[in-house]
């Protein structure tokens, strides 16, 4: 559609509202309610232009919350610089957002800065990069860029370049025309003239003024956070996957739909694997502990009756099962073997860390009748220390759960439901001071304390306390998940996609040499 049929359909649109704007006032100024009018306009005028001096007084930015869940504590230093880099610019000036070079000279030392977090020894922000990355953050921050513009500005798809260059250009003149009117005014009424002037200069100028600029600088900051987002990923070797794949991997660690209808009881969230649907992935729940901590049946509690008979599936260092949360969340446990009451060896040391790198979350068991829990705690120190040598990692939460609360005093009484963290009797008393103590061992190394029975025929604690604290952790446990995820496919395949670029590109240039030789002939 040619700008001016566009044109004549916006006056088509437009002229019945002017048509009754004018036949209104007339009406009004007829019957003599112009008056009655005026005042309650001139008042909703004012209080607008109030509002408007107030609330554009501090330049509204984008929101600096845009971290994705699965970032690591190095990302967030880097996008720290990011949200400094886009504060460093008080104003913008139109000039500047037309200019080309502007955007270029921003890139580069955002860019340089955010691979400095990374590189420490690095002098160039992309000599560690391969072409493809830095192809793929420039594909993804253009993208970004363009669902921003198209969504907040009006008629974007139809402007070219130089129509809003033309659109400056009038509003110059305009302003030109502007000072010519109040110069001819103030010789023909000098006193009126400078007091509406000032008025108008003073109030309506400076209010259209403010509330460009803050128009202006807020597109400047998301350039600059959507830009760094990207840097950012770029330099974690989050992209070395690819444009297509990086958005599939993201997109199959998203939570599941909200219509997906959850399990009723423990007993009906064991699920046929053949029959679970295809979308967002499971996420996997490593069970950690020492022998005879009551791992295995608190995963039984969790399954149902029968169901880990049925969804066993042996893998190394332990059993996977499957199941579903309430809302839809698919979950992988693994049951792992455990370790002895003198602590990890090297060996399970070894099989816990394959578990944890393996896992999007942590369940330790530790009974509540066994107060020494040094073993436990040496396993999870160990573990914080190989995933702190791992910086594009993270370590997926940890939930304690706090085994054989029936055993606790008094051992003869057990007559669940037990109200534990406010009640009075003497098993609810014994079972918050237990959890008590427990939290005081782990420190800040868990996330979470529950107390459990996993006994059959006993059970407490699995649908009350455990299940509603791993689902808190969910989003927290995606975002292990993507880290992982990214881990492995930008190492997979890599000697193979080599092998197919040296074939394809071998057969061009025998294409090549072949069309020369048929040339010369």
């Amino acid at each position: 559609m040619t700008r001016l049929r566009f044109l004549f359909l916006l006056f088509l649109f437009l002229a019945p509202f002017l048509f009754l704007m004018g036949m209104g006032g007339y009406y009004l100024w007829e019957t003599g309610w112009m008056f009655w009018a005026w005042w309650p306009m001139i008042l909703c005028l004012a209080v607008s232009y109030f509002l408007a001096w107030r609330w554009t007084k501090r330049p509204t930015l984008p929101p600096t919350d845009e971290r994705p869940g699965y970032w690591t504590d190095r990302d967030k230093i880097a996008w720290e610089k990011v949200v400094a880099k886009a504060k460093s610019f008080e104003t913008i000036t139109t000039d500047q957002l037309e200019d080309p070079k502007h955007y270029s000279d921003v890139a580069l030392d955002l860019a340089k800065q955010v691979a400095e977090v990374y590189n420490l020894d690095s002098t160039d922000p992309f000599d560690h990069l391969t072409l493809p990355e830095v192809l793929a953050c420039a594909e993804l921050a253009a993208a970004d860029l363009d669902e921003l513009v198209q969504k907040y500005v009006p008629g974007v798809h139809m402007l070219r370049i130089r129509d809003m260059k033309r659109a400056r250009k009038a509003v110059e003149w305009y302003k030109v025309g502007q000072n010519v009117y109040w110069a001819g005014a103030f010789f023909v009424d000098p006193i009126q003239t400078a007091a509406r002037y000032l008025a108008s200069k003073a109030m309506l100028g400076s209010l259209i003024d403010r509330l460009q600029s803050n128009v202006i600088l807020w597109f400047h900051t998301a350039f600059i956070h959507h830009l760094g987002r990207y840097l950012i990923e770029l330099n974690s070797g989050r992209l070395k996957v690819g444009v297509k794949r990086y958005r599939e991997l993201l997109a199959q660690q998203q939570a599941p739909p909200a219509e997906a209808a959850p399990p009723a009881t423990p007993e009906d969230a064991a699920l046929d694997p053949a029959k679970i649907a295809t979308g967002p992935k499971p996420i996997t729940l490593a069970v950690l502990g020492s022998v005879k901590a009551g791992k295995s049946s608190l995963v039984n509690a969790m399954l149902g009756r029968n169901a880990a008979t049925v969804d066993r599936l042996p893998v190394t260092g332990g059993t996977r099962y499957e199941f579903t949360l309430p809302g839809g969340q698919g979950v992988s446990i693994l049951d792992t073997s455990g370790y002895g009451q003198d602590g990890p060896t090297d060996e399970d040391f070894a099989a816990a860390v394959e578990a944890s790198r393996d896992a999007d979350l942590i369940l330790l068991v530790t009974q509540a009748t066994n107060p020494g829990r040094q073993p436990d705690l040496d396993l999870l120190d160990r573990l914080h220390a190989w995933f702190a040598s791992k910086p594009h990692l993270r370590m997926p939460p940890v939930v304690v759960a706090v085994s054989h609360i029936d055993l606790l005093s008094p051992k003869s009484e057990w007559n669940p439901p037990y109200d534990w963290q406010t009640g009075t009797r003497p098993k609810e008393a014994n079972i918050r001071e237990c959890l008590s103590v427990v939290k005081e061992q782990f420190g800040d190394r868990i996330t979470a304390v529950v107390p459990v029975c996993g006994r059959e025929g006993e059970r407490f604690g699995v649908v009350e306390w455990l299940v509603p604290a791993i689902v808190a952790h969910l989003d927290h446990a995606r975002g292990t998940a993507v880290l992982k995820a990214f881990e492995a496919e930008a190492g997979a395949g890599q000697w193979s996609k080599l092998g197919n670029q040296v074939v394809a590109g071998g057969k061009q240039v025998l294409n090549v040499l072949f069309d020369v030789l048929k040339g010369k002939k």
